[in-house]
C-alpha cells in the first residue's frame, strides 16, 4: 500500500535515470524484517559484488497538496541534509562498508530522498473522558493544542554507480518518536532522533547485503 501511494506519482518518469518511479507496483515486497517497508531487487542480481557506497544528498520531492510540506521550514533542508549524511556514513562505517566518493567498481551509489508527511492526532482513549479529566482533554482536542504524530515516508534507491543500473530500492514510512503541535515547524532539530534510527537501520540492511570490508 505504501509503495503504490508513492509510485503513483509519475512526474519523474521523464528521468532517463532507472528509477523506483518507473517499476509497477507489483515488483514490491514488504519486508518481513522492517515493519512499514515495502522493498525491490533486480531479479537474479547478487547485491554481494558491491562493497562500497557513493552517498548523494538528500532530495525532498515536494508533491503534497494537503498543506503539510509548507511545515518544512526551507532553510532546514540543508540541515537536514547535512545531518542525514553524517548520520548515514558513521552508521555504515560501522556497519564496515566502505563509503567513496567517487564510481568504481563495486561501488554502489545511495539515493535517499524524503517524499511526504502525515500529521495524525491521536485518538481519545476511555482514560480521557474520565469526568476528571474530561474538560480538560476536550479543550484540548478542540483548540489543537493536542500532539501529533509525524510520519515521514521516505524512498531509496541503490544504482552501480558506474552504469546507473537499477540494482535496488525501497519505500518507507516511519513515525517521528517526537510528537509535535499540528502548526509546529518541521526542522532538523525536530527529526534527529527519527534520523538517527533510520540511517542505522538502512547501514544494517546494506551491510547485510553487500560484502562488507574486511
Amino acid at each position: 500500500m505504501i509503495a503504490m501511494g508513492v509510485l503513483n506519482h509519475v512526474a519523474m518518469a521523464e528521468d532517463k535515470q532507472p528509477h523506483l518511479f518507473n517499476l509497477p507496483p507489483e515488483a514490491f515486497q514488504p519486508n518481513p524484517q522492517l515493519p512499514g517497508q515495502m522493498i525491490y531487487l533486480k531479479p537474479g542480481l547478487d547485491l554481494k559484488q558491491y562493497h562500497a557506497v557513493m552517498l548523494e544528498p538528500l532530495s525532498f520531492l515536494e508533491r503534497q497538496s494537503d498543506g503539510n510540506w509548507q511545515l518544512l521550514v526551507a532553510a532546514e533542508k540543508n540541515k537536514i541534509d547535512s545531518y542525514y549524511r553524517m548520520r548515514m556514513e558513521t552508521a555504515l562505517r560501522q556497519e564496515r562498508i566502505k563509503v567513496v566518493t567517487e564510481p568504481g567498481p563495486g561501488v554502489a551509489r545511495l539515493r535517499l530522498a524524503i517524499t511526504g508527511f502525515q500529521q495524525d492526532k491521536p485518538g481519545l482513549s476511555v482514560s480521557d473522558i474520565l469526568p476528571i479529566k474530561a474538560a480538560f482533554n476536550l479543550a484540548r482536542f478542540a483548540t489543537g493544542t493536542d500532539p501529533y504524530l509525524l510520519k515521514v515516508s521516505t524512498m531509496g534507491q541503490l544504482e552501480d554507480a558506474q552504469d546507473h543500473t537499477l540494482l535496488a530500492g525501497g519505500v518507507n514510512l516511519i513515525e517521528n518518536p517526537d510528537s509535535k503541535s499540528k502548526d509546529q515547524a518541521i526542522t532538523a532539530a525536530l527529526l534527529k532522533k527519527m534520523i538517527n534510527d533510520w540511517t542505522a537501520k538502512n547501514a544494517h540492511q546494506l551491510a547485510r547485503a553487500l560484502s562488507p570490508a574486511d
